[in-house]
Parts: structure tokens; sequence; C-alpha cells
């Protein structure tokens, strides 16, 4: 009895499956303060992306992303230091977004589209809204662009004024270019 259910399984239904694929991205920052605009980059940890697949189509996409907060680099020596002081990077070094959703809310063709990530910043969860663009899926590989803001204030993330004048802007813009390889 168990075989004509396989084949009929086989036949009209789809068979979900998961994989585990391999992710990289690039990350880079810029705010703005009362003296001039800054920016910085960050290296991302490797990390695994879990993709349901429906036959050789993805459906579904989970992944976790961390970053080291006390690699984020500005270019700055002291710039940075007050960074890492402000992001409290001796209690809580690792910055963690976290991903789970279906993979045609990733991947509209050339149409920019919303991503929703859990953050987790100083310790905090706080979710925010991505815009992915420049999809491209060739072969084994997904490539895009995701784009987010981040407020220091909503993430509890204070930053002295400097020389009594000088103030550091709430919005930071997020810009990752990310790559997942089917293993």
């Amino acid at each position: 009895m168990k075989t004509p259910l396989l084949l009929l399984l086989v036949v009209f239904g789809s068979f979900l499956h998961a994989e585990t694929w391999s992710g990289t991205a690039r990350i880079s920052f810029d705010g703005t303060s009362t003296l001039h605009d800054w920016g910085g980059k960050v290296a991302v940890e490797p990390f695994k992306a879990d993709v349901t697949m429906d036959g050789d189509r993805p459906q579904r996409v989970k992944a976790e992303v961390t970053v080291k907060a006390a690699n984020m680099d500005t270019a700055e020596p002291k710039r940075d230091a007050n960074m890492r002081k402000a992001m409290q990077v001796d209690a809580h070094p690792l910055i963690v977004g976290k991903i789970d959703a279906k993979f045609s809310e990733i991947a509209a063709a050339s149409t920019p589209t919303k991503l929703p990530i859990e953050l987790n910043l100083l310790g905090k969860p706080q979710n925010v809204t991505g815009t992915i663009s420049n999809w491209k899926l060739a072969g084994k590989k997904a490539t895009f662009d995701l784009d987010f803001p981040v407020s220091l204030k909503a993430s509890g993330i204070s930053v002295p004024t400097v020389l009594l004048f000088i103030k550091v802007g709430d919005g930071i813009k997020v810009h990752a270019s990310v790559t997942l390889t089917q293993n």
C-alpha cells in the first residue's frame, strides 16, 4: 500500500528537502555627524544558510550572520576607539542578524524586495526591514545586495559629543553584498 502512495507523491507532489548553502558577505556602513559624513566596513564571519528546496528551486532561507563588533573599521583610530566604547564591545562582542524568509521574498527579479531581519545589538534584539536589490541566481550561486537602516537611539547606543559640539547622527545606513553558494 505504501508504494502507490509514494508513486502518487512523486507524480503529483513535490519533494521538499533542506540543503545547507555557504554564505559570505561584505558590509559597509555610513553615518553622519555635525562635522562630516563618515563610513566604515566590517567583515562578516562565514555563515551557513539553511535553504528549503522544492526540486531544484529554493523555497525558503534561514540564516544567522555574525559580525565581531571590535572589527568595525572606519580608518580613523580615535573614531574607532569611540565607536567600540559606544558599542560596548567587551560586554557585547557580537552583532547578530537573523533571517527566516520565503525565497520569493528575497528573489523578486530586478525589483527591490523587503526582508525582515532580527538584528541583535548590545544584546538586544530589534526588528529592522532590509531592502534587497541586484538579485541574481546563476547555477549554484545566489548574489544580492541588502540595505537597511540602524537607529543608534533605538539600538541603545549612546555616542558622546566630541569637543562639546560634534554629534553623530542617529541614522546609520548599512549595506551588505551577499553571496550564497549551494554546497
